[in-house]
């Protein structure tokens, strides 16, 4: 297993040594477990989108939603919660980089949260069509 040592800053308190390869897939499964675990402990949007998904996946269930209507539902379910994960660690990794109030690391966060926000609508308009066949 490599290791590899990330330099934060002058001066051996800010080194951190950490391994960032996965021996195996299963480890691999595991950090992503864990830091699905972590968003949905600390993040609150992620767990509304993961709520809301659940939701209307029994209410489609329960309506006897087309089977092929699953396929846009997943494809849409899977980019509003991956593009959450990936704010959720873009906003960590800038926190950690600086509290300070950075027009920089703003732009950055706004861009991340408008690409949860632009899955989300789609997301939406996906589920309200599925609606819209089923229910008509």
């Amino acid at each position: 297993m490599s290791k590899s040592v990330l330099n934060l800053g002058v001066g051996s308190e800010n080194m951190v040594k950490a391994d960032f390869k996965n021996k195996t897939f299963t480890d691999s499964i595991i950090c992503a477990a864990r830091g699905m675990i972590k968003a949905f402990k600390t993040e609150k949007n992620f767990a509304y989108y993961l709520f809301i998904a659940l939701f209307f996946l029994f209410l489609n269930i329960y309506l006897g939603v087309k089977s092929s209507f699953y396929i846009a539902y997943a494809i849409t379910v899977s980019g509003v919660i991956s593009a959450e994960l990936i704010n959720t660690a873009l906003e960590h990794l800038c926190d950690f980089i600086t509290k300070e109030n950075r027009p920089e690391i703003g732009v950055a966060k706004d861009i991340a949260a408008a690409n949860v926000l632009f899955w989300g609508f789609g997301y939406f308009t996906v589920e309200i069509l599925i609606l819209v066949q089923t229910l008509r």
